[in-house]
């Protein structure tokens, strides 16, 4: 977009894929038979994971997966025939059978063809797949997605991560701000807010709310290295403590992907904050553009933008871009893909 005809929008008013895993929560834990064929897709792994769990608990009552009756493989490394026939095989001792098999977005269309003709006429068994994607214009994912108990599980955005926070009210009281702060701190990243909330949880006695000042003491305070010390890095310029950051969640397992996606909502924060500022808009607009609702969550932002001009935002979001489509079909390893990015962000400006 040229930099002189900027636009900023409520990302509430931008195109939403229903998260279809509050459903399913329900079903795995609720009285009705498991389904032969499940589907969990989508880009939030954490959520697909907990999936999984949740039809392993129903399977085996909430007991250890027996391993006469559970089986997992992945795409990348299984072809389909093997995995058929182990839903085929009957257990003779563990009872009936679950496999996974995960990532099936990875298989070429003869092998995805093979789970379509057998989804159409499953066994007395269950078969758990899962993908980060689907297409829904080629014929076998259409009839995978119409034949299968198909849940979509798109990541959390900035318009509804506050919804997810609030599930947690049966367990702790987080104020607005601290759930602004949350946000502002971590961003929509379920397995994130999640390991935050515990550790919370594990900080304040019982009973007590949590403000944004806890938060900041107990979560954003503490020297593990999470993506808010990314994006602090980032905001500040600061090219070793930003490599350094990204090092440490690369060795902490996270997935390169969401932190890539992280990356796009800080620029994107950035860009609309910044927007704003140049079109002269009353702050209440800018936040609820920005989805959100507290002077807290703007201070970060506040400072970052002064660092960078519209037209170097612009040029990191395109590099984050350009660095989603390495990470997801070249050979690239992750942790170069996103290092350049983050060194012509954070390189001195001219």
């Amino acid at each position: 977009m040229p930099a002189g005809s900027p636009e900023i929008r409520n990302p509430a008013m931008s195109k939403q894929v229903t998260d279809e895993s509050p459903k399913a929560f329900k079903h795995l834990s609720g009285p009705d038979p498991l389904e032969r064929v499940y589907l969990f897709y989508g880009e939030d792994t954490f959520i697909l994971n907990k999936l999984v769990d949740a039809v392993a608990a129903k399977r085996f009552k909430g007991k250890a997966p027996d391993p006469l009756s559970w089986e997992v493989y992945r795409a990348s490394d299984t072809d389909v025939k093997t995995v058929i026939d182990a839903v085929r095989t009957i257990s003779m001792f563990g009872g009936i059978k679950v496999v996974v098999y995960q990532y099936i977005d990875k298989l070429n269309e003869t092998e995805l063809q093979k789970i379509a003709d057998y989804v159409q006429s499953p066994v007395k068994a269950h078969l758990v797949l899962t993908a980060t994607a689907t297409d829904g214009r080629k014929k076998a994912w259409k009839t995978i997605l119409s034949a299968a108990y198909s849940v979509a599980c798109p990541p959390l955005s900035e318009y509804n991560a506050a919804d997810y926070l609030k599930s947690f009210s049966g367990t702790v009281t987080l104020t607005p701000e601290a759930i602004d702060a949350l946000i502002s701190c971590i961003g929509p990243n379920r397995a994130l807010l999640a390991r935050a909330i515990e550790k919370l949880t594990l900080a304040i006695p019982a009973g007590q709310p949590i403000t944004a000042e806890i938060v900041e003491a107990h979560v954003i305070d503490t020297r593990e290295r999470n993506v808010f010390e990314l994006t602090k890095a980032i905001t500040k310029r600061n090219i070793p403590a930003a490599l350094e950051a990204l090092r440490v969640l690369i060795d902490q397992k996270q997935e390169p992907i969401m932190i890539n996606t992280m990356l796009a909502r800080h620029a994107r924060m950035m860009l609309l904050l910044k927007i704003g500022k140049a079109k002269n808009l009353p702050e209440q607009e800018i936040k609820k553009a920005m989805n959100i609702t507290s002077d807290y969550a703007l201070r970060e932002y506040r400072e970052a933008i002064t660092h960078y001009t519209l037209g170097e935002l612009y040029r990191f979001h395109s590099d984050i871009y350009e660095a989603d489509k390495s990470m997801k079909s070249k050979p690239i390893p992750p942790l170069l893909v996103l290092s350049r990015v983050l060194l012509n962000l954070c390189a001195p400006s001219n």
